[in-house]
């Protein structure tokens, strides 16, 4: 496994690729090999190398589909460019319009790619949305949820309801220092409404990867102290998650959930 490999954004692979393409399209133009070769190697190896970068870090066909359409019109566009330029013709206004058209789409994508897999960025969040309770709003795409996770609407409101008679408190800590492949001591503070702490619950952690559930993991939490349930959690890959606490102590039920994302933001 080349776990060497460090985690990429979207933009990184897609603009990094680029600029790796044209520095590799005039090298081997300066070895010497023709225009239509450069233009192939500088569209092949980038994808090759994204190729291998999937390998340890999959992203989605729909993300490799677009390095591919991006890597193999910057090689078209090279090539048609190194030609001109061997011709020593100018480039007539219409491709050039097509060239900036090229580099406003591939703009557009990437920035639509990141705010899909990492939502908005917070200052634009914290200015244009609401902002519940002073709370972190949460604007990527989570992915396609599976049918068994659509449960009617009604027991949820009900849940809710006894959620807020019994006025528990649950917080966690460690979710902000969760990295993928590392095992990390998360914790559930339970309290009753008038601080008092939960003792004997039975406590579980539900990890969701909403558009791969077979990512999915759950632990269950050992109380150490006196409402403090603590379980080692190890997740296998970087990307947008939901955490579920299910709490239950004699016939009470307790339930929380909460959005995070694995990796660098």
């Amino acid at each position: 496994m080349l776990s060497f490999i460090p985690i990429l954004s979207i933009a990184e692979t897609l603009f990094g690729g680029l600029l790796f393409a044209i520095a590799l399209f005039f090298i081997i133009r300066r070895l010497g090999l023709s225009n239509f070769w450069a233009a192939v190697l500088s569209g092949a190896l980038p994808f090759v190398s994204y190729i291998v970068y999937c390998t340890q870090h999959w992203a989605g066909g729909d993300v490799m589909a677009i390095h591919f359409a991006v890597y193999l019109a910057n090689a078209g566009l090279l090539g048609v460019f190194g030609g001109m330029q061997q011709k020593q013709q100018s480039m007539h206004w219409a491709p050039k319009l097509i060239i900036a058209f090229f580099i406003c789409l591939v703009i557009s994508n990437a920035a639509l790619l990141s705010i899909a897999g990492r939502g908005l960025p917070q200052g634009l969040t914290s200015l244009f949305l609401p902002h519940p309770e002073n709370q972190r709003v949460h604007t990527g795409f989570p992915g396609v949820m599976p049918h068994d996770r659509n449960k009617s609407y009604q027991p949820h409101l009900q849940q809710l309801e006894q959620q807020q008679e019994l006025g528990w408190k649950l917080s966690l800590r460690g979710l902000d220092v969760l990295q993928p492949d590392h095992e990390q001591s998360i914790t559930a503070h339970l309290q009753e409404s008038d601080g008092h702490a939960i003792t004997g619950a039975a406590v579980q952690l539900n990890f969701w990867r909403m558009a791969n559930s077979r990512d999915d993991k759950v632990y269950e939490a050992v109380e150490q102290d006196p409402g403090e349930y603590v379980s080692q959690v190890t997740l296998p890959d970087s990307g947008r998650w939901v955490v579920e606490v299910l709490v239950k102590q004699g016939d009470q039920r307790y339930r929380k959930q909460q959005s995070l994302f694995i990796g660098d933001e």
